[in-house]
């Protein structure tokens, strides 16, 4: 009898035959029984039978971008019914780069798993575990700060937080204004923290830590304890990074590029070039990641430029066919994976039409 899609998700479940998860994932996103209304809905359009039709990763190109009914469709209309003797799902918001936001359903299921993923990166790549985190990233309706807390617990370190509402600074920045303001006031309450504190880790995005190393004496303390840093939520280009490693020459500094709508974070692959160009893996089977000709929505030969499209198989969601509002150079995958490897990821100018800021997030 072929296995269940939540047995398969488990954190437990052992090695996972990417061709059994993904017949799992459709069996359970349009069967009757523990599929989301909203799938079940979009399915009667299809022109296909997605538990019979699709025989591989591949096929997911035929699916619809549902970006736009995760705005806008009730938690009730997401939720798989599957899931209904499960804990209740967590809702999370994108930052709304690109319109209003999406809501996505995260799993207690999902976050014990990508938490058990990104503990094992974290540790490999040197984290001080243990040792002091400073975090200044989104919380609120965002994914970040939640799954941070329960980061923080799994490394055993003490959290500090600054939070940032990046939908704030882009509304301001739409409207002709300048973040300068707000950057000042992020760094302020940084500097609270540094100063008292004895600052291992440091979570935060590149315009911030711009800002931070204009102020010599927070630099200054801070070079002290620094062992690791991550940069995520904006571009990250050359320049930036060279002064900041310049700054801090004791600390690994990692480069973080992820979504909400695909429910964690990419996986640095170890022994390729500097943050800015570094090598990124998607979480087979679960996420995905393929580099597409936007025009055409066909793969890009490896070593060309593309959009990014990413997919999700989870319990909570099923995200087949999403469009990022990102570019990036096509690399083959690991061997045993799914879809492709990314590099040289840069924000795209446009996103439906619409220009993307990306603010301070």
């Amino acid at each position: 009898m072929p296995r269940s899609l939540l047995d398969l998700e488990d954190a437990d479940a052992g090695p996972i035959d990417p061709r059994e998860y993904l017949e799992a994932a459709l069996r359970w996103h349009f069967s009757e029984r523990t599929g989301s209304r909203l799938w079940l809905t979009l399915a009667e359009d299809l022109d296909f039978d997605p538990i019979t039709d699709i025989t591989s990763f591949d096929g997911l190109s035929r699916f619809p971008d549902i970006g736009r009914h995760l705005r806008d469709s009730s938690i009730e209309d997401l939720v798989p019914r599957g899931l209904e003797h499960e804990p209740p799902p967590s809702v999370f918001e994108t930052g709304g780069t690109t319109g209003s936001p999406k809501r996505l359903i995260y799993t207690e299921r999902w976050i014990r798993r990508a938490l058990a993923w990104k503990t094992e990166e974290l540790t490999g790549a040197g984290f001080p575990v243990g040792r002091p985190w400073l975090v200044a990233m989104p919380s609120g309706p965002h994914a970040f700060g939640h799954t941070t807390r329960l980061q923080a617990r799994a490394l055993r370190s003490v959290l500090h937080t600054v939070d940032l509402d990046p939908r704030w600074v882009k509304k301001l920045i739409a409207a002709g204004g300048a973040p300068d303001a707000y950057v000042a006031h992020l760094v302020e309450q940084l500097g609270h923290i540094i100063r008292s504190q004895n600052i291992a880790a440091v979570t935060t995005t590149p315009p911030i830590l711009s800002e931070l190393l204009l102020h010599e004496e927070l630099t200054d303390r801070l070079r002290r304890t620094l062992r690791y840093l991550a940069l995520a939520g904006a571009h990250l280009d050359d320049d930036t990074y060279d002064l900041i490693a310049e700054a801090f020459p004791d600390a690994v500094i990692h480069n973080i590029y992820g979504s909400t709508m695909v429910l964690t974070t990419a996986r640095i692959r170890p022994g390729t070039a500097s943050p800015p160009d570094a090598v990124y893996d998607g979480y087979s089977p679960f996420v995905l990641f393929n580099v597409v000709d936007p025009d055409t929505g066909e793969p890009v030969a490896y070593g060309e430029r593309g959009q990014v499209r990413m997919s999700h198989l989870s319990s909570g969601v099923f995200i087949p066919n999403n469009l990022e509002r990102d570019s990036a150079v096509r690399v083959p995958g690991r061997a045993g994976g799914i879809g492709d490897a990314l590099t040289g990821i840069r924000p795209l100018a446009t996103f439906d039409g619409d220009r993307v800021i990306e603010g301070v997030y």
